[in-house]
């Protein structure tokens, strides 16, 4: 059982490793550098193909940003109601579009791409962990 007072310093903590992996796709992105693929081999075909962007934006990108939000948001938790309802929210809607870009991998573009697999499963995980720490009886 989560203590309370560490409910949303655990949602920040694996946030921050979302942030990173985010981070680490970005960069690569924008310095032309194409990432080592080890374990699922399917990284550069994923990375390359056509749901690899969003508005013209990488999602990379996009997952800086989410990221970011999260860490805002789980922060200002604790003493905000306002930001409390934005964490849920922010995660719900995060982990509903990882959920269709690890159905777009796994069915559509039929290669895994290890980092983007780190990143959606965190998003749903947050979600899940969220849901478990805001509908839990104190």
């Amino acid at each position: 059982m989560l203590h309370k007072k560490y409910k949303h310093d655990i949602i920040v903590v694996l946030a921050v490793l979302g942030l990173g992996v985010s981070l680490y796709l970005a960069a690569s992105h924008y310095l032309g550098v194409a990432v080592p693929c080890t374990v699922t081999r399917g990284c550069e075909t994923v990375l390359a193909s056509k749901y690899s962007s969003l508005f013209g934006f990488p999602l990379s990108g996009w997952g800086v940003a989410f990221y970011a939000g999260v860490i805002v948001a789980a922060l200002l938790a604790d003493h905000y109601v306002l930001w409390r309802k934005l964490l849920t929210l922010l995660l719900g809607i995060g982990a509903i579009i990882s959920l269709i870009f690890l159905a777009l991998q796994f069915f559509v573009i039929r290669q895994i791409c290890q980092y983007c697999l780190v990143t959606d499963i965190l998003a749903v995980i947050l979600l899940l962990l969220d849901l478990n720490i805001e509908h839990r009886p104190n």
